[in-house]
């Protein structure tokens, strides 16, 4: 088996873990929002979220949290959306480096 087959599967199964990590962060950091807003249905937006190839859901959410302040952002919901925002920023990353990864193995 070729060497630049077996890094570019490899690489992608880093990408593919960063983006499912994103998208999970996304999703509970969403939660966490829309609970502090006091807006309805806050796992429906989680999930609304995530949905769309081009992120769709996401805009519309921003969008659509401006009619609602924050009313109840407690001290633990606020470190644990500060935990999860590095964390996405770690699978950012990962995604990153396997992108860059499977580019450099098909290009060598």
């Amino acid at each position: 088996m070729d060497l630049n087959i077996v890094l570019a599967v490899i690489c992608g199964a880093v990408a593919l873990v960063g983006a499912f990590c994103v998208v999970f962060q996304i999703y509970h950091m969403t939660v966490i929002d829309a609970t502090a807003r006091g807006s309805k249905h806050p796992k429906f937006w989680g999930v609304f979220t995530m949905s769309g190839n081009n992120s769709s859901g996401l805009l519309m959410y921003l969008i659509g949290r401006r009619k609602y302040p924050i009313v109840n952002m407690s001290e633990s919901n606020s470190k644990e959306l500060e935990k999860r925002k590095k964390s996405a920023g770690v699978g950012l990353l990962f995604l990153a480096i396997g992108v860059i990864g499977i580019i450099c193995a098909t290009l060598i």
